[in-house]
This record gives structure tokens, C-alpha cells and sequence, in this order.
């Protein structure tokens, strides 16, 4: 298109036919003009059913009215015919120029001066498509795969999870933790054992029942053209499948676990016929598994139909970010219509986050019971959550747009138009910032995951490849306050295996000799001179978007023997803080830091459990639990508000129970300095931090918990508890 001028008349032609002249007029963008100043139409846009065609154009860009059109002369009758037909029957004349739509918008005028048109730009092919959906009342959901909708492992991921594990407990001293390990291990031997007669037999033997593979037809795989059959065995009772990759090779075959209440959500997508969403797949794993998972999700081709397979199934590699632009490249949506379900914020560009609804990882084997411990079911949130940001994008667009839109004339200014609805808008997610006890995923992934597929699946035998091969992002620490020492990739583009490390001289010699259990896959977590926890300061300098520590990484690039950084600090969690200036999620309250402080000390669990409101002025009500007991019950105008007030309660009564049970125990606290640990607490070897010793202290204790701020200052000065012992509060205290 050229630029070099502007005049104001221009000649209208449909196909060959002249249909006259009419004056441009310019709005906002002064330099946009018809090419050779001729406006030729390409083709009409599809009838709409109830949406005027301005109002879709508003939805779908960010300044659609390029400039108007209008007749100053004398008007042919075609033109008059033009513009009744667009205007009475909701339809557009396209004009294409490049890669890039003009639409002619037939608008009323209040003088009578017909015809008159307001002319949008917008992307090709993007109008016939958001039209459909708006027309039927439609929206864009975006799903990730792993540890969101499934966990899938293979026999080598098995085998390197319950080596981990076995190592693990070879070196844990506390029973509780010992306990709760050896849960985990079992769950993953028994899920292998069963993954082992799969791929051996082509059968399963479960609770003494036997389950023989059949073959299911695989319509569209990676290739786009061959039709394949895999063997599937399906365990419904158990949310399992089993399944093989690559049907010729059985070191391919994985086990698949489904998410709870996947149907549920499913069914609210498609229910009764009539799609309330558009569905898409975004995901970092090799493309043929993404496929053949997303199968196993949606076995009837109901949610992506088959033709739609290959486009709607995006695999982003390794090292970048997902992006809606990216899942929308067909332009089949506009990012302002589309919601994510995943379970990682920061793997998406930073202008895709506000449509985001984060979910907890899904962890089967780590903690099993998460999905049935609320009331609500996770992807019944996710369900609850897309059925409202439906109704609040559509209300908005309907009773706003529409209505506003409908009484808007050719001479009104363009400024005036009301804005667009956003899905961010109404997509009322959890706050991200707030993870309870600091911890937002197992001490190890439970499944494969991103780069990890592709390496399992065709590097079967790759037991000691170089680490400097499988990343091609250099290895930066993150902070951690639960579970042994890992490390990550800078970018967020992973998953993080979250495999840490096992203590003692044997593990030594077998780095010393180049062995790395996990450096098949995923990049091995195990580093000679592995540091014991130390608590970071909490005022540390964060990077923007990836929360990492600035102070760690220049002890990260100075690589160790074995090819990784030396002490790495600890995983803190997925979406670490931001800067505060650059990220639009608040830090939590100083009440709810203290509290994931003292969960995080005492190895115990926070949980923040929403529940029914009795008041109508505060909709929303959160009960504290720490280790499985209710310590306090907050409520609030968001759920932010209802977190913190429950945090200040839950600080106020566990403040009441310590200086209770210190009193309790006053007498019989032994004098003995040289005794570091009494009564479950390791009291700071400090001259001048001394341990609480009479009633008059006590009393001041007592006095100094009816202030948040106060307690703050108070409890860390006056005890600090073991970070590696689970029992010292929940055993010792009775609480």
C-alpha cells in the first residue's frame, strides 16, 4: 500500500463493475488510503445472525475505524444498493489489501447523507471467525497437557523417580517424612509394575481382574497423512490408560494418569451439543505424544475435530514461551476472546498472563489426595471459572457494546466508541502470588514433562549424555523452602523435574565417576557439594518474571566438576515474586509471609480453604489450616482480602497456643547452655537472643501477640525451629 499521499475521493468497484465515487474521510490514522485511490471489493462478509458487524469489528481490534466514507456529489444507484444490503442484512463489503482486511461498516446518519460507511482494518480471515463465535455465543479456552490434564510416565521415568525416592529415604532421619516418602514409592512401583506387564505382554492384571490391549484407530498423527492403530488399555476406575507411542517400539509405551473431574469439565464444554468454547492445546512436548494424549483426553474427537487436529495442537519448543498469538496463527481467534488452563504462569508472554487461570500441578503420586480434599474438585474450579468468564465477556458485550454500539451514527466521533470486552476482565483467578506453606509442587515432578517426552521416547538408552547437550539455556539456581536442592533451566520454558539430591559418600562416588541417574531426559539435579538448607533473607533482589535470586548468579555460572553449578539454592515455586513495578500481582500481606514462615520451619502444611459466607457485604471466607487443624477464619471483599484477614486470626491464635504451652512448660525448661535443643526448639546460639525463661517474659509474649507486627518481630528472635524436623510444632506441641 502506498503512503506517499491522501485524496479524498475514491472510486468504488465490485469486481469489474464502477459503482461510483464517495470522499474519504480521515479519523484517527491520517496516513491510511485506499491503494491508487480505487476501493475495490473483494468480497462480502458472512450475514450475521445478531451481532452488528461494527461491534465484532470492536471486539476484534484495537483501532478498527480507519476513516469514513461518504458522497458529496450526486449518488449512482449501486452505491445506495450497497449500502442497504450491508446495513439490513448485518453483512460487510471486503476490501483485502495484503494480509489485511478493510471492511465497509453501513452505518445510520442523523442527516439523511446515504451512503455512509465506516471503514475497519482488520486481519484477513479473522472476522468470519470471531463473527461464528460471537454469533453462537462462543469463546476460546487454551489447555496445557502436563501436570495440568495428565501425568505420563515410561518405564526410564519410573525407574529415575523411585531411584531418587529410594535414595531419599536411605537418608531422611524424620519418620514422618520416611512415612510419607515410602507412600509416594509405593504408588510408583506399583503404577510401573503395572506399566512393565503393558509393555512386556500386552496385558494387565489389576485387583485380580485382566485387561487385554485393543487396538484404537489414530485418525490424524504427527505426519498429517498416515492412519495408525495403537494398543490401549484403559482403567477407568483408576483415571489410567496406558498407551504406545510409537506401536513398533514397546520402550515408547506409557502410563497415563487423567485428572480428576476431567469429564465434568469436558462435559460443560460440549454440553447438550452446543459449544460453549472453542478448544486449543498449547504444550512443550514432542508432537506425536501431545497428540496422542490429547486423544486419550477427548477420545470422540468432540472438543478438536479431526481436521482441526494439527492446528489446534500447538507445540512450542523448548526455550520459548507460549504466546495466544502463537495458538491463533491461523487466526481463527483474537487473544481478547481466549482463557488458559495451565498450571505455570510464566511460561506464557507476559501480555497472555492476565488471561491465565492458573491451576495446582496435578501430583498423583506425591500427594494423591489433593484432588478430593476440597470440596470442589480443580478442574470443577477451572469449569466454575470459564462459565463465568463467559458470562461476564458476553453480558458485557451484550448489554454494552451492543447497546451502545446500535445508537452510534455516521456523523458521532470514533473516539466515542465503547471499549471492547477482554476476558482478563473477568477471569477471577486465585491470587498467584499466595502459595500456601511457600511450596507449589512436589519435591519432584510426578511425570514427564516438556523436553523431558522427546528425550524419554527417542533416546531410550541415552544413560550418560552430557548436560551441556540437553539444555541449550545456561543452568541458573532458584530459591527453595521445601523439599532437597535442584535446579532449573533460566527460562521457564520447562518443567522442573525437581529432583534433589541423595546425601552420602556413595552418591559422591558415583558423581565422581560421571554417573547421573536422570541425565537421560532431563537435566540431572545431583551436584557435588551440595549445601545443607539455609534460609534466604527475604529482601533479596528478584529478576523480573522468573524470580530468580540476583545474588546466586554468579555462584551459578561458575560450573563444578560434573558440568552443573556448585551449591545450587533451593526450588522456590513456579512463579516466583516479580518485581513490583513491572508485574501486575501483588505480594501477599506480611500476616500470610509469617505464616507460610512458620509452616515452612516447622515442615508443616498451610492450606487456605475457601467456604460458604454468612455476610452479603463479604462474599468471600477462608479458613486457615495448619497441619490438618482449623488456627483461623478470615473473610473480605475479595479473596485476597478474606486470605490475609484469616492469616492475622490464624498468627493470633497460634501466638495464644506457644505462650500457653511456654507457660506450661516454664519450669521444667533445663538451664543447661550447652543444650541447643529444648523442648522441640533449637534456640539461637547468640549471646544476647536468649530463650524464654520466666513469667514476666511470658506475660510480655502474651501482650506482644494482639499485634501482627509485634509477633513478627517477636517469635523469630525468641526461637528458631529445626527446618529439618516435621514433628517439632505438630508433635512436641500438640498442636
Amino acid at each position: 500500500m502506498s503512503r506517499l499521499g491522501f485524496n479524498n475521493k475514491s472510486v468504488v468497484y465490485h469486481g469489474e463493475a464502477c459503482l461510483g465515487e464517495l470522499d474519504v474521510i480521515p479519523t484517527a490514522d491520517k496516513t491510511f488510503h485506499f491503494p491508487n485511490n480505487e476501493i475495490r471489493i473483494h468480497h462480502f462478509s458472512q450475514l450475521s445472525e445478531r451481532c452488528p458487524p461494527l461491534s465484532v469489528l470492536l471486539a476484534i481490534s484495537s483501532l478498527p475505524v480507519r476513516c469514513k466514507l461518504e458522497s458529496s456529489s450526486p449518488v449512482k444507484q449501486p452505491l445506495l444498493d450497497l449500502h442497504a444490503a450491508c446495513f439490513y442484512e448485518l453483512k460487510t463489503a471486503v476490501v483485502v489489501i495484503g494480509d489485511e482486511e478493510v471492511h465497509l461498516v453501513a452505518m445510520p446518519s442523523k442527516l439523511k447523507r446515504f451512503p455512509c460507511f465506516w471503514c475497519c482494518l482488520v486481519p484477513s480471515r479473522l472476522y468470519n471467525a470471531c463473527l461464528g463465535m460471537l454469533n453462537m455465543r462462543c469463546l476460546s479456552i487454551v489447555f496445557d497437557l502436563d501436570e495440568t490434564l495428565i501425568v505420563a510416565n515410561t518405564m526410564r521415568s519410573f525407574e529415575d523417580r523411585i531411584e531418587v525416592l529410594t535414595g531419599w529415604i536411605g537418608q531422611e532421619s524424620d519418620p514422618v517424612r520416611v512415612s510419607g516418602m515410602t507412600s509416594e514409592l509405593k504408588r510408583y512401583v506399583e503404577d510401573r509394575a503395572l506399566l512393565k506387564q503393558y509393555a512386556e505382554n500386552d496385558v494387565v492384571t489389576d485387583s485380580g481382574q485382566t485387561y487385554n490391549v485393543k487396538l484404537e484407530d489414530v485418525p490424524v498423527n504427527a505426519a498429517g497423512n498416515e492412519r495408525v492403530q495403537r494398543p490401549v488399555i484403559r482403567l477407568p476406575e483408576k483415571n489410567v490408560v496406558l498407551t504406545r507411542i510409537n506401536p513398533e517400539i514397546r520402550d515408547t509405551s506409557v502410563l497415563v494418569r487423567l485428572r480428576p473431574a476431567w469429564e465434568d469439565l469436558r462435559s460443560y464444554l460440549i454440553a447438550k451439543g452446543r459449544k460453549r468454547f472453542e478448544v486449543f492445546v498449547c504444550t512443550m512436548a514432542e508432537r506425536d505424544y501431545a497428540l496422542e494424549m490429547w486423544r486419550l483426553l477427548d477420545p470422540g474427537a468432540h472438543l478438536i475435530g479431526p481436521k482441526q487436529l494439527l492446528t489446534r495442537v500447538v507445540c512450542v519448543k523448548s526455550g520459548a514461551r507460549k504466546s495466544l498469538l502463537n495458538v491463533f496463527q491461523d487466526r481463527n481467534c483474537h487473544p481478547r476472546m481466549a482463557m488458559v488452563i495451565d498450571d505455570r504462569l510464566k511460561v506464557w508472554e507476559e501480555k497472555d498472563q492476565p488471561r491465565v487461570h492458573v491451576v495446582p500441578a496435578f501430583t498423583p503420586y506425591y500427594a494423591p489426595q489433593a484432588e478430593t480434599a476440597s470440596a470442589v474438585p480443580v478442574l470443577c474450579v477451572a469449569r466454575n471459572v470459564a462459565c463465568n468468564v463467559r458470562g461476564g465477556f458476553f453480558k458485557e458485550f451484550d448489554e454494552n457494546l451492543i447497546r451502545r454500539v446500535s445508537e452510534h451514527f455516521h456523523e458521532d466521533e470514533v473516539l466515542n466508541l465503547p471499549p471492547a470486552p477482554d476476558v482478563c476482565n473477568y477471569l477471577m483467578s486465585e491470587d498467584a502470588s499466595f502459595v500456601p506453606n511457600g511450596n507449589t509442587s512436589a519435591p519432584m515432578a510426578d511425570g514427564m514433562n516438556g523436553p523431558e517426552v522427546t528425550q524419554r521416547l527417542n533416546q531410550q538408552d541415552a544413560r550418560n549424555v552430557d548436560l551441556k547437550s540437553e539444555r541449550s539455556q545456561p543452568l541458573v539456581p532458584t530459591a527453595s523452602i521445601y523439599g532437597p536442592p535442584s535446579f532449573r533451566s533460566m527460562m521457564p520454558s520447562d518443567k522442573p523435574s525437581l529432583l534433589g539430591p541423595i546425601q552420602g559418600p556413595e552418591i559422591a562416588s558415583r558423581q565422581r565417576a560421571g554417573y547421573h541417574p536422570l541425565s537421560h531426559g532431563i537435566a540431572s539435579s545431583f551436584s557435588a557439594g551440595i549445601q545443607p538448607l539455609i534460609s534466604e533473607p527475604k529482601n533479596d533482589e528478584v529478576f523480573h518474571g522468573y524470580g530468580l535470586q540476583k545474588k546466586n548468579l554468579q555462584q551459578a555460572g561458575q560450573p563444578s566438576d560434573v558440568g552443573v553449578p556448585h551449591n545450587p539454592p533451593f526450588l522456590n515455586n513456579k512463579r516466583g515474586p516479580t518485581d513490583s513495578g513491572n508485574s501486575n500481582l501483588l505480594q501477599p500481606s506480611l500476616s500470610v509471609g509469617v505464616l507460610q514462615e512458620i509452616g515452612q520451619r516447622c515442615g508443616s502444611k498451610v492450606e487456605y480453604r475457601s467456604i460458604l459466607s454468612s455476610s452479603r457485604d463479604w462474599p468471600f471466607s477462608y479458613e486457615v489450616l495448619f497441619t490438618g487443624e482449623k488456627v483461623g477464619v478470615g473473610m473480605g471483599k475479595t479473596r485476597k482480602d478474606a486470605q490475609q484477614q484469616a492469616a492475622e486470626n490464624a498468627l493470633r491464635s497460634l501466638a495464644d497456643k506457644y505462650v500457653a504451652h511456654v507457660i506450661s512448660q516454664s519450669e521444667t525448661v533445663k538451664k543447661d547452655p550447652d543444650n541447643e535443643v529444648e523442648n522441640g526448639f533449637l534456640w539461637e546460639s547468640d549471646a544476647d537472643e536468649s530463650p524464654v525463661k520466666d513469667a514476666s517474659e511470658v506475660a510480655e509474649m502474651r501482650r506482644s501477640s494482639n499485634s501482627t507486627g509485634q509477633l513478627v518481630q517477636k517469635l523469630p528472635r525468641s526461637v528458631e525451629v529445626s527446618p529439618d524436623s516435621k514433628r517439632v510444632i505438630t508433635c512436641r506441641m500438640g498442636w
